[in-house]
């Protein structure tokens, strides 16, 4: 667990009794200066009368600002290297502090003492990392400090309110010691970028829904996914009277349809391929009957339930019209559990836990809320998103799929640069569903969806990740690339199927 941020942290250099001697006092601080005073980013923030916002701006004062400040404006290597450490330090426990809130007192809105912290973490890049040589790391780099400083500077509007240019000269400006040309960088920190505060801390709206919403009037042209009619739930328990069991239940699959591909990384990342068992259709579905069983093909099995042909007539053996898959059947009762893909991977976690202990918890307690919250995002505007670019009836509403997507492409950009994974340093859900529609991004949507405006390859945090989950055991081994490309392309315009890119 992350230390409290109020916890005190080694210094080298304390207050003095005059809370304004301390910049003059600092270890090693050569007091050649110029005429421009430094400006506290902290003193800008309006006066606080709330003792806890005036305590939280402190914290922020002793445990970053005044090491920070120490190690940049002395000429002591040891002096320098001691309060690098405990600068950054201070970042850690802050960047640790905010991944579990939206603001330093919660989720109330920036206050002062946000405000001051969200300057600071601006002067960062601005000053602190070029001029005082605290160069660790960029703001960028963390998992939450960025996403937090742009949060705050929108929410209470700091751009407009402070003279951004003037703290970074006054900074520059100070000491010849330390800057003894006296020249002002002209580069500036971004501040407009996306950021991922409010889609992870608030309310989710009603649009949020992880699937589609029958009454939300579609555009033009719009692309809409039909909503799944069998949805029954496994227990571990029994009480929904489905109760996990090993060898009662059985996945159909597709490999090619991103559906059935988070269920086949579900079952194989919870260790469940001895317990749920497992047959995969052929990536091509005939035109007039769907779904197909071709074992004769690479990949492929047939039906070892029933031997029937197709998957149609599995649902029609409970008496249903549908054809989707995946298809998560009960040899008990004879029915069909569930085919809507998000509610089988959910079931794959929660209720076969006695079956798959060691393996990853991909929905865990404390951030079920912001999986959730990401899971709908990501269904809506990357998931589906794609479809509804690829299958329009319309320009327009091609055009507004692909603007929404790519939007969303950014937000992903900005969220995973200083994380491994969506929400830190972990696998979970979200990461397993944004999966396959970035593995099979660049070789198929790209150019079969016309989502052409750059791949994940262009995208650098987002192909490390993508890296990054093809080398945990078990997802590379679930994700059949050959099968999506020949699925996609075998059954559209003249049936090429491009062999790049590499």
């Amino acid at each position: 667990m992350a230390p409290r941020f109020d916890t005190p942290i080694s210094r080298d250099c304390g207050r003095d009794e005059d809370p304004g001697l301390w910049r003059s006092r600092l270890c090693g601080y050569n007091r050649s200066m110029s005429t421009t005073p430094f400006i506290s980013p902290l003193d800008i923030a309006p006066s606080a009368s709330d003792a806890a916002v005036r305590a939280r701006l402190d914290e922020v004062d002793v445990n970053v600002l005044q090491p920070g400040r120490a190690a940049g404006l002395t000429g002591d290597t040891a002096v320098y290297s001691r309060n690098y450490a405990a600068y950054f330090a201070g970042l850690d426990r802050l960047d640790a502090l905010l991944d579990a809130r939206r603001y330093l007192a919660g989720e109330t809105g920036p206050r002062a003492d946000d405000e001051g912290l969200a300057l600071l973490l601006w002067m960062h890049d601005a000053v602190f990392y070029p001029l005082y040589k605290l160069n660790r790391q960029r703001l960028e780099q963390f998992a939450n400090l960025a996403h937090y400083m742009r949060d705050v500077f929108a929410v209470a509007g700091l751009a407009a309110k402070v003279d951004l240019d003037g703290l970074k000269r006054a900074a520059f400006l100070e000491s010849e010691f330390i800057n003894p040309k006296q020249r002002v960088p002209l580069g500036q920190v971004a501040l407009d970028g996306p950021h991922d505060r409010a889609l992870r801390f608030e309310p989710s709206a009603e649009e949020s829904a992880t699937e589609e919403n029958p009454r939300k009037k579609a555009q033009a042209g719009e692309w809409k996914r039909r909503v799944s009619g069998h949805r029954h739930h496994i227990s571990a328990d029994g009480s929904s009277g489905f109760p996990a069991e090993r060898g009662r239940y059985h996945l159909y699959v597709a490999n090619n349809c991103p559906w059935c591909h988070r269920a086949i990384l579900a079952r194989s990342l919870k260790g469940l391929e001895d317990v749920i068992t497992m047959d995969v259709l052929f990536y091509r579905r005939d035109p007039d009957r769907g779904w197909q069983f071709r074992p004769d093909e690479p990949r492929c099995t047939a039906d070892s339930l029933f031997g029937y042909d197709t998957i149609r007539e599995v649902y029609a053996r409970v008496g249903s019209a549908e054809t989707s898959v995946p298809v998560l059947w009960d040899r008990e009762t004879e029915t069909i559990v569930s085919n809507e893909s998000a509610e089988i991977v959910r079931m794959f976690e929660q209720g076969f836990g006695a079956f798959s202990e060691g393996s990853a918890t991909l929905y865990p307690q404390a951030q079920r809320a912001q999986i959730d919250r990401i899971n709908a995002f990501t269904y809506h505007a990357i998931n589906n998103g794609a479809y509804k670019a690829g299958f329009a009836d319309s320009q327009s509403a091609y055009e507004s799929a692909y603007h929404t997507f790519f939007a969303a492409i950014d937000r992903l950009d900005q969220m995973l640069r200083g994380r491994r994974f969506l929400l830190g340093d972990e696998l979970t859900e979200a990461d397993l569903r944004l999966f396959p529609t970035i593995f099979r991004f660049d070789a198929v949507y790209f150019t079969r969806f016309n989502l052409n405006q750059r791949m994940v390859r262009d995208v650098p945090s987002l192909q490390r990740w993508l890296d990054t989950m093809l080398a945990i055991p078990g997802i590379a081994g679930a994700s059949d690339l050959d099968h999506c490309r020949r699925g996609y392309f075998g059954r559209t315009g003249n049936g090429i199927v491009p062999l790049g890119p590499a």
